[in-house]
């Protein structure tokens, strides 16, 4: 039976990538119908979350409401790398503004969708 021969190589061709990936750094330089709805999911977790945190203090609805915020919060929390590509990196390895525009218009869109049929 012939050996298989296997030898890694490496994937990242630009000192900016390596530099990136040492840094234990997502990079968003994808095509965006795959960084689209990663982004758009993470929008509207972030409208249901200030919504949620508003309506407690709003309408004084702590008990029902907690744990839907916590949850959120959670997703938010893990939702952290792309939120940090779209909002505070300013490297080559950012989400791209055309996707942060498009997943904000889509949120916007499947909001008022929402309070349509709802």
């Amino acid at each position: 039976m012939k050996q298989p021969s296997f030898s890694p190589t490496n994937k990242l061709s630009d000192d900016e990538q390596v530099k990136l990936h040492k840094m234990g750094k997502f990079n968003f330089q994808t095509s965006t119908k795959f960084l689209a709805p990663l982004a758009t999911l993470v929008m509207l977790n972030m409208i249901a979350f200030s919504g949620g945190i508003a309506r407690m203090v709003i309408s004084g609805g702590a008990n029902e409401l907690l744990g839907q915020v916590i949850l959120s919060f959670y997703i938010l929390l893990e939702s952290y790398p792309i939120i940090e590509g779209m909002a505070w990196r300013k490297d080559k390895g950012q989400v791209p503004a055309s996707v942060g525009l498009l997943s904000f218009v889509l949120s916007i869109i499947f909001l008022l969708l929402g309070s349509v049929v709802l």
